[in-house]
């Protein structure tokens, strides 16, 4: 029988176990963005989706069952800043995984040590080099320049452009896509006619714009993320520039036409879905990824999409697939399931990551679309 005691020291004990049995699974997921400095173009967006994600994932129960906490940190696109939050991401809020950063520098700054500390990192940058050759615990969901690259210069080839001018920013985005530029366009017997770099932070690309012109190349490509191909737009305008202008995907945004006004109209832009939701066909197999986000998007914020606000949703997406086919959040098991062969649509693309492709794309994920600037909006060329 039972003293009183007794009865007293086993009601405590299940008061004691009571609260740990009702404790929720999570999953700790460190988000680290550009939402200030030179590159808040990218990272102030992909803060604002990432917070109404972990909100939608979390009301309708989280990751299998596993609800998420997120931990973010502005990087303000500071390589150095960047490695530092991730250790404290790594050291001091334990996460499984981290989504992020922005840019192809930080990335490339961080991937040495994601690998050392053993921590997943899905990168938004575009360099291949973030993840060619593989490294165990780095992954990408950008479109990688290779892909961009021969997008474009299909396009052009198709168009009957020979020659090209190439304009493109000092910095890690714009070096590593001028390097893929200049052997895609060997692979498919275009001519760089002209090669021109400028500064991230320069505002005036007239030189370089000239030197293009003079050269007689059939179009200009420039290879850049925002501000650079705006005052190149603009400068092109002023000269009377009348060839076509091309830019990457690095300038596919809203903000391209709101800042470069008139002088954006009829330049191509190679771009994901995010930017025309509206115009895919009803078979397309990103529509209903892509118009879902676009939609929750401005509902919230009340601005149209970019398409860097789909880099969050991708990696949010890998992860959830890693931790339903790892049945845990250890680091090490999400790692391997993210190399196993993951398939699914996501906004840059039909994913198939695998030990071989941490990027999950390849030419034949139907990752881009040429859109055209006319009468102020984007339309779909092809």
């Amino acid at each position: 029988m039972l003293t009183r005691r007794m009865f007293l020291a086993t009601g405590l004990v299940v008061t004691l176990i009571a609260p740990a049995q009702a404790q929720e699974k999570e999953i700790r997921i460190g988000a680290l963005m550009a939402a200030s400095g030179p590159a808040a173009f990218l990272g102030a967006s992909q803060k604002n989706v990432f917070e109404m994600l972990v909100e939608q994932i979390n009301a309708r129960g989280g990751m299998a069952g596993y609800k998420v906490r997120p931990f973010f940190y502005d990087t303000e696109g500071n390589s150095t800043l960047a490695v530092q939050q991730f250790r404290r991401l790594v050291d001091s809020d334990n996460v499984s995984v981290a989504i992020g950063p922005s840019t192809t520098g930080e990335s490339l700054a961080i991937r040495p040590l994601a690998n050392e500390m053993k921590v997943p990192l899905i990168s938004f940058a575009a360099a291949d080099a973030v993840v060619v050759p593989p490294t165990p615990f780095v992954f990408k969901v950008s479109p990688t320049n290779g892909i961009v690259v021969e997008h474009v210069l299909g396009f052009m080839k198709g168009k009957g452009i020979n020659s090209i001018g190439l304009l493109f920013s000092d910095d890690g985005y714009g070096q590593a896509g001028a390097g893929t530029v200049k052997e895609v366009a060997a692979k498919l017997g275009l001519k760089v006619a002209v090669s021109e770099v400028f500064g991230p932070r320069d505002t005036d690309m007239t030189p370089q714009v000239l030197k293009i012109r003079s050269s007689g190349a059939d179009a200009l490509l420039i290879w850049s993320v925002n501000p650079g191909p705006t005052i190149i737009l603009k400068n092109a305008a002023a000269l009377g520039f009348n060839k076509p202008i091309f830019t990457s995907n690095g300038a596919a945004s809203p903000q391209l036409i709101e800042q470069a006004g008139s002088a954006a109209e009829n330049c191509y832009v190679s771009s994901t879905r995010l930017l025309v939701p509206g115009s895919l066909p009803e078979n397309d197999p990103m529509r209903a990824v892509v118009s879902k986000l676009a939609a929750d998007y401005k509902a919230k914020y009340k601005v149209a999409a970019d398409t860097f606000i789909g880099h969050p949703l991708d990696a949010l997406t890998l992860v959830e697939e890693a931790v339903k086919k790892a049945g845990s959040t250890d680091r090490e098991k999400l790692a391997k399931a993210m190399a196993s062969g993951i398939r699914f649509p996501g906004t840059n693309g039909m994913y198939n990551f695998t030990a071989d492709n941490h990027a999950g794309l390849d030419s034949s994920s139907q990752s881009m679309i040429m859109l055209k600037i006319q009468g102020g909006r984007f339309v779909v060329v092809e």
